[in-house]
Order: structure tokens, then C-alpha cells, then sequence
């Protein structure tokens, strides 16, 4: 089979990262065809979203499209399907018209109003551009023959508020990239923490109210570093202004900016714990970061928010530690591991083998022959 990836989805972000390994993984002959947009800024803050700059986001989205409709016709001989990645709503209405009769396959991973309306409450709910957010994310799902949700729970929402019928839906968790396994990790150079913690706890975020990393802040105020609960926190984004003052008072917090992938993974494996998610919007009750499945993947075990989500890969208490949005919670959780070594280990393996049930490379790879109509998948988990 051949298939086009298609649009000026984000080509740096995970999720498009996975879609193009795993769909090759199926045996898939890949082209892709794609502008770069929204790539170009990592950390959006709340005025990449004001009306002036949607307008200029749009007329270099126009221009995008107009050279991505020159070249569709040569990228797609011979393709039977069209996929559109994250970042993708209005590349899906392009395909739509571009399409010719070839299915269109949608992988959004989020829709505009949860993001900027319920979760980052950039525009106000019940407003004008909210609505107007909501009536385009449904017209962009219905433009796809399927939608693949990276939850259970998620696609719920999307039937539930959008009125995406079931039999459109597919579910497919995220995972983690190859990078995160411990056979291919770099070694080289260990870590050294100072000063030589009990527990090593790592957070990295693009600081966004999903992360809820106000609840971080608050776990590591109430936690003295005479507990020896260090934290190394990695990142950068619109709420790390308002949270950086904080962290940098605590003795027992180091920041730190983005970093490569590389040194990432090194900080990964040399640490004792690492953070999850706890925002407080719906958002963050419906989604599995994929930060969670890096560290299962990575053999570090994770605590963060109990969800709904959450529990269709994990179990609290036997794969994750899962917590509600707040700082008491979270520090309990931590003291919990400092005091207890083992609970780590045992936590961190049986992480990894609930990633590997759902979420490991083979899956996702035949996962995605099912989606695609090559092969019956006989599942554990529901498609």
C-alpha cells in the first residue's frame, strides 16, 4: 500500500515523529508532503493566538496550501490513502477537497477548542472565537473518513461534544519514541546530582496549564531539602515567567532550559522518578503524555494525575503512582518513593510491560495495518 502524509503538520513534535516510524513499520510505502508552519515556534505563548497574528498565521497558511496543492498530484500517484498529522485541522479541509476519491485518515491527537479554549483559556468559552473554534474542529473531523484518538476516553469527548460518530473512531496509544529504549540510550558521561539526593525527580514541560506544573511548584515548596527529595526541572513556555521566581528560590530545584533529545534520555535514565501531568482542565483528564510513556519506556518509574485516561494503560499503584491535581499529593507520592527504593523498581517494570502490552513498536505498527485495512488485529485492549 501507498499512503501520503500530508500538510504543514508540525514535523518536529512526537506524535508526527511516531506516525511517520510506525506507519512505515507496517509495511507502508510513505511519501510525505509537507510546509513547514508551525514548527517555526516551539513555545507559543498566549499572543501567538491574538487575532493579528491568526491573520498572518493564516495568509502563511494560504500560501502553504497553495504550494502543497501544486505538488499533492505528483506525491500522491498511486496513493490509496491521505493522512493528516497533528497541528493538521486545516490541512485535513484541503485534502478533503484534494482527496479524489482516496480515504482520509485524521490524526489530530488534540482539537483546537480543548486546547486554546477549555485548557489554556485563551479565548473565553462561550465567546465568539470559541464557538468559531468548535464549529471548525467539527467540520474538520467529519472531512475525515477516520479519526485515530490517542484515548478511549478522548474519543468520547469528541463523540459526546462533536458528534463524531464511534464507528469513525480508532483508538491508538501514543507511545514513545525508539530513542527511549534502554538498549539504545547513550551511557556515556553519567550524571552526577548534586547533593547526592535520596530521590531524583525530573519534570520537563513546556510549562502549559495541561502540565499543571503549578502543582510541581507547590510539592517542591513543602518539601524540605533536608528530606533529600532533589528536583532537576527541564523546559520552557508561557507559565514558566510566572513560576520560575518560585523554583529558583528552593534550594533543592534546579532549572533548566530545553535540551536535546540526547541528554534528555541520559537525565531520564539517571533519574529516580519522573513527572507527569496534573492540570486541572478536561483536557488533562481525557490524554496519556507521551512524556509517561518515555519514562515507563525508559525504566523510570512515574507518578501523575489519576485519570480516566490514565488508567486505560496504567494502574495506579501497580504500574504509576497517580495523584489528584495538588501539591500536598504529589509530595506525599514523592516521599512515598524515597522511602521505599523498591516500590520504584517495582513501579518502573511493571510500566514498561503496560506500555509494551498497548503501546510497544509492534503494536503500534499492526495496529496500523488494521487502521489501514491490511490485516484483522486481535487486540486486548479495544481499536
Amino acid at each position: 500500500m501507498r499512503a501520503v502524509l500530508f500538510g504543514t503538520f508540525n514535523s518536529r513534535h512526537a506524535a508526527n515523529i511516531l506516525l511517520v516510524e510506525e506507519i512505515r513499520a507496517a509495511g507502508v510505502e510513505l511519501r510525505v508532503c509537507h510546509e513547514p508552519l508551525w514548527e517555526k515556534t516551539r513555545d507559543k505563548q498566549d499572543s501567538y493566538f491574538a487575532v493579528g497574528a491568526l491573520l498572518a498565521l493564516a495568509f502563511r497558511w494560504i500560501v502553504a496550501a497553495c504550494r502543497l496543492a501544486i505538488r499533492f498530484r505528483y506525491a500522491a500517484a498511486g496513493a490509496e490513502v491521505i493522512i493528516v498529522g497533528f497541528n493538521g485541522q486545516l490541512d485535513v479541509l484541503l485534502a478533503r477537497v484534494l482527496a479524489g476519491g482516496r480515504r482520509i485518515i485524521f490524526v489530530p491527537l488534540v482539537t483546537l477548542s480543548e486546547t486554546l479554549v477549555e485548557d489554556r483559556r485563551v479565548y473565553p468559552p462561550g465567546s465568539f472565537l470559541a464557538r468559531a473554534l468548535q464549529e471548525l474542529d467539527r467540520w474538520t473531523l467529519m472531512a475525515a473518513d477516520l479519526v485515530v484518538v490517542d484515548t478511549r476516553t478522548h474519543g468520547g469527548y469528541l463523540t459526546e461534544e462533536l458528534g463524531v460518530p464511534t464507528d469513525k473512531l480508532r483508538v491508538h496509544y501514543l507511545g514513545a519514541e525508539s530513542a527511549f529504549t534502554p538498549e539504545v540510550t547513550p551511557t556515556s558521561r553519567p550524571l552526577e546530582w548534586q547533593p547526592g539526593p535520596r530521590l531524583r525527580v525530573l519534570a520537563y514541560s513546556s510549562y502549559l496549564p495541561l502540565h499543571g506544573m503549578d502543582v510541581v511548584a507547590e510539592a517542591a515548596a513543602s518539601l524540605r531539602p533536608e528530606e533529600g527529595i532533589a528536583f532537576l526541572i527541564v523546559g520552557s513556555g508561557p507559565e514558566r515567567s510566572r513560576l520560575e521566581a518560585q523554583f529558583r528560590s528552593l534550594p533543592h530545584v534546579t532549572l533548566e532550559d530545553w535540551m536535546s533529545q540526547e541528554e534528555l534520555v541520559r537525565h531520564l535514565r539517571a533519574s529516580d522518578v519522573s513527572l507527569g501531568i496534573f492540570g486541572k482542565s478536561a483536557k488533562a483528564h481525557m490524554v496519556i503524555p507521551n512524556k509517561a510513556y518515555q519514562a515507563a519506556q525508559a525504566g523510570c518509574p512515574v507518578v501523575s494525575l489519576d485519570t480516566p485516561a490514565i488508567r486505560e494503560v496504567f494502574l495506579p499503584g501497580e504500574s504509576m503512582l497517580a495523584v489528584t491535581a495538588s501539591g500536598p499529593a504529589l509530595a506525599a507520592a514523592l516521599r512515598e518513593l524515597a522511602e521505599d527504593p523498591a516500590l520504584g523498581h517495582r513501579l518502573a517494570e511493571a510500566a514498561t510491560v503496560a506500555v509494551a502490552r498497548v503501546a510497544g513498536p509492534d503494536v503500534r505498527a499492526e495496529r496500523w495495518r488494521a487502521t489501514l485495512g491490511l490485516t484483522v488485529l486481535e487486540e486486548t485492549v479495544p481499536a
